[in-house]
């Protein structure tokens, strides 16, 4: 942990709060709970075509509809969230309820087949429901992270948690799904739902639990930006201007929501049944897969936190990516030179290399989406120091429509591609015959990620927020915290010295140093 003072006036005061480790631990499961739903989210596709009786075009298109009309209202559920203030506090109430809106909403939409009114409009009905209360929890991720420690050497470590608990959620689901359910059952039917969602619902609970317990001691409104002790009630037109010429803000959104898109099209159920069931012939190769990357995904994530911690937030991200651009690019390649793709998974030297890269391209393009909810706390402290607002609530929520956007549009397009193929009634399935279209589908699909990968490498250079510039927003709003506790008039301020004291050194605070 970092040791930096701030003295005002003679009032001494720490610029960084912290959290202790196990609270980051904790509450980094709240994303973890919601992101199981985005998991189980992806087999809806197999349950709207293969028991509900709609089309893959139609579908795609409803499930892409559903959630960009909740990226557009998300800029409002900022607003709410920045506006709430309970005896429980701001964050944990809005936790539990979001939760078991997502449970009341999968309950919905997974027995939209024994409803009288028409299906479609069920299916719309219940995932504008659903991705309401998604949106709701997934914000308070993002948005309690300012609240939870402004230490530069400690948020990075909210990454690690958060990818030791997605790698047991998400690979323990995948294996538990194509090792024990799909093996046993066959196919997508409603005895695998009956099994599949109930494990769901019961862990993305408990995990929302845990979460509140985690960031119970900073849900309070000392924490929150230059430490109100009542909250302000900001309309959806003021906040405006919070994001008007706010640069790290439009390039971090833009990088998360390409990041976003290309993970979303390469993890989508439906193209792991491509990718592995069809391409590689070889469905149960993707619970392995999920197995063999645990290993190095945590050393990655360790090695980048500690570059992170080394360096900032902005190298480990930009670093990552130019990992997974690379690799993506030569899978994409040995799967255009191979004459008979299903070669590569029949471990010869060149599958193993092959399967390798594409653990490498997951895990790399995997992290960036990981910290980017910490580099979001990064620009709540930006708008703080250059505006006096906090507003997490608001500016989480734009990672969220960017979010939404992104990834509406990765069903949409695995739609679209599918229809291509000639699939029009029905998604393939694993174990479907190896045809040109397939083939070249499957192609086209890894193409498109790698695309969005080269464009991110290249933005991300252009984001301001090192971590020169994070350690003087730090001193900036230690500043205002002192000045606003000791009533001073922004007169005053200007009369009085500021000092910071750092590893014992001292010298004089100096604004005009900051790049707002």
């Amino acid at each position: 942990m970092t040791d930096k003072k701030v003295i005002v006036d003679g009032h001494e005061t720490s610029a960084y709060h912290q959290a202790k480790l196990w609270e980051i631990a904790l509450f980094s499961l709240n994303n973890s709970a919601s992101n199981l739903y985005l998991f189980a989210y992806g087999f809806l596709g197999f349950y709207a075509t293969g028991i509900a009786g709609l089309t893959t075009v139609l579908i795609a298109s409803v499930l892409g509809l559903a959630r960009l009309f909740d990226g557009l209202i998300d800029p409002a559920i900022g607003v709410a969230i920045d506006n709430i203030n309970t005896k429980w506090g701001r964050y944990r109430p809005i936790m539990l309820l979001s939760n078991l809106g997502l449970i009341l909403s999968f309950i919905f939409l997974f027995n939209i087949h024994n409803l009288p009114i028409p299906t479609m409009l069920a299916l719309f009905i219940g995932l504008i429901f659903h991705k309401i209360v998604y949106s709701f929890q997934q914000t308070v991720t993002k948005a309690a992270q300012a609240s939870l420690t402004n230490d530069p050497a400690q948020r990075p470590l909210f990454s690690v948690f958060d990818s030791i608990f997605s790698i047991i959620a998400f690979t323990g689901g995948q294996i538990f799904v194509t090792r024990v359910l799909f093996a046993r059952i066959g196919e997508y039917n409603m005895e695998f739902y009956k099994q599949f969602l109930p494990l769901i619902i019961i862990s993305s609970l408990i995990f929302t639990i845990l979460a509140m317990i985690g960031i119970r001691r900073k849900d309070n409104s000392k924490y929150f930006g230059i430490g109100e002790e009542s909250i302000e009630h900001n309309s959806l037109k003021e906040y405006f201007s919070i994001l008007k010429g706010n640069k790290p803000l439009k390039i971090l959104a833009l990088c998360g929501a390409l990041i976003k898109f290309s993970l979303s099209l390469i993890s989508d159920q439906n193209f792991l049944a491509i990718f592995f069931g069809i391409l590689l012939g070889n469905y149960m190769l993707a619970g392995d897969v999920s197995v063999w990357s645990i290993a190095p995904q945590l050393l990655f994530v360790f090695l980048f936190t500690r570059l992170a911690q080394k360096k900032d937030l902005k190298t480990s991200y930009k670093v990552s990516v130019t990992i997974a651009t690379v690799a993506i690019a030569i899978v994409l390649g040995l799967l255009f030179i191979t004459p008979d793709t299903t070669t590569l998974s029949n471990m010869s030297f060149v599958s193993i290399v092959f399967i390798a890269l594409w653990i490498l391209a997951r895990i790399a393009g995997g992290y960036p989406s990981s910290i980017v909810l910490t580099m979001s706390a990064d620009i709540t402290d930006y708008v703080t120091a250059k505006t006096g607002k906090f507003a997490p609530g608001l500016i989480g929520t734009i990672f969220s429509l960017t979010d939404s956007i992104s990834s509406s549009l990765a069903p949409v397009v695995i739609g679209w591609v599918v229809a291509l193929m000639g699939f029009k009634d029905a998604y393939p399935q694993p174990g479907d015959a190896l045809t040109p279209a397939i083939y070249n589908g499957g192609l086209i699909l890894i193409g498109i990620s790698f695309a969005t990968l080269l464009v991110t490498m290249i933005l991300i250079r252009f984001y301001p927020l090192d971590r020169k510039e994070m350690e003087l927003i730090a001193e900036d709003i230690a500043v205002r915290k002192e000045i606003k506790k000791e009533g001073l008039t922004e007169q005053e301020r200007n009369d009085i010295k500021v000092e910071v004291v750092e590893d014992g050194e001292k010298r004089e605070f100096n604004e005009d140093d900051l790049n707002l």
